[in-house]
């Protein structure tokens, strides 16, 4: 069934990778790793702000590349979302890199650390992916269905 997302639609979905990426650098700030590193930590509402800002750009540039470059018919059209979902991977894995890069390039973060912030990181992406759309496709104004 054929859907898109409304103005309001996309409000709400960048709502909820604000917070939960505000979450996210809370959690990060507070974690062992990060709170005794000799650095000045951003207060979680700015990392979730520059998380979510990366995020909407690079989205935005990335989804539209992929559908306008995907043909629409024949196994691309079964499996564009899946093929879609499993090449984000590798983008966010640059996203994370240079939200870390620059919030926490002065906190001298091992490089086993930066992985497994990035990996969780990741994983909180695409919940917050799962979040975020339902969250358009029921509330009021947030996308059209077919």
């Amino acid at each position: 069934m054929p859907f898109g997302p409304e103005p309001l639609g996309f409000a709400y979905f960048a709502g909820v990778k604000l917070v939960g990426y505000s979450a996210y650098a809370a959690l990060l700030n507070s974690s062992k790793t990060i709170s005794q590193a000799p650095c000045k930590l951003p207060s979680a509402w700015k990392a979730g702000l520059v998380r979510t800002g990366i995020g909407v750009a690079v989205g935005v540039a990335v989804g539209l590349g992929f559908w306008k470059v995907l043909p629409s018919g024949g196994w691309f059209g079964e499996h564009g979302g899946a093929l879609f979902m499993w090449g984000l991977v590798p983008v966010r894995v640059l996203e994370w890199y240079f939200f870390l890069w620059l919030l926490y390039r002065n906190c001298q973060l091992q490089p086993g650390r930066i992985a497994i912030i990035i990996a969780l990181g990741i994983v909180a992406s695409f919940l917050l992916d799962a979040v975020g759309i339902f969250t358009l496709l029921i509330a009021p104004g947030g996308a059209w269905v077919c």
